[in-house]
């Protein structure tokens, strides 16, 4: 496995905000390789580091949780608000940081709650597997049965403008279990063969289990 990173977003009333989870080190990768940015502002909340960082075009900025094994992020158009803005954002979350993830929750006070949610995992030479919440997963699903797998179904769909093309990363893959529901698309790199890739793709299975 690559690397493994995850978004949830929270509404209530007219105000509603995203946020990206990813490993010790998201921060810094998105501010060197994302967009290259400065850090404009370190402050704590509950005691976790917040930093902040503005893009060096000024089009975007981001501000950062830092936890002991992940990071929650959520990313501003153009410069980033006041400090007391971004603070009351972090201070009206429940953040549980553990190794086997972090689980970010709305305090009820806020009256927010979760809007959807969903995990990228992305594997080496493989291929990407998007994850929606349990509330987005029947979305994704065609009204039409599917081809066998080892714990499911899984539709094949063309990519805009790829109609009638064979090769595999040219089309979005529909994995559909129980549990959980899942689009994968296949990696095009010659380190792989389509038939790996294939057999990887029939034994993904996807379960959402509560937090």
């Amino acid at each position: 496995m690559s690397s493994v990173a995850t978004a949830v977003r929270f509404a209530g009333g007219s105000y509603g905000t995203g946020f990206q989870i990813g490993p010790r080190g998201y921060h810094d990768f998105a501010r060197t390789h994302v967009a290259p940015a400065t850090t404009t502002d370190r402050f704590l909340v509950h005691g976790r580091e917040v930093v902040v960082a503005e893009a060096h075009d000024g089009e975007s900025s981001w501000a950062t949780l830092v936890g002991a094994y992940h990071e929650l992020m959520t990313v501003y158009a153009g410069p980033a608000p006041r400090r007391d803005r971004v603070f009351a954002l972090f201070n009206s979350l429940r953040v549980d940081d553990r190794v086997g993830g972090m689980v970010v929750r709305p305090r009820s006070a806020t009256l927010l709650e979760s809007m959807s949610e969903h995990v990228v995992v992305v594997v080496r030479d493989f291929g990407s597997v998007s994850v929606p919440g349990p509330r987005q997963a029947r979305d994704h699903v065609p009204a039409h049965a599917g081809a066998p797998t080892r714990h499911g179904e899984v539709w094949k769909v063309a990519l805009p403008g790829a109609r009638g093309s064979t090769a595999l990363s040219d089309h979005t893959f529909v994995v559909g279990c129980a549990a959980g529901v899942a689009e994968v698309h296949l990696s095009g790199t010659p380190h792989r063969t389509d038939r790996e890739r294939l057999d990887w793709l029939a034994g993904i299975g996807v379960a959402w289990e509560p937090a």
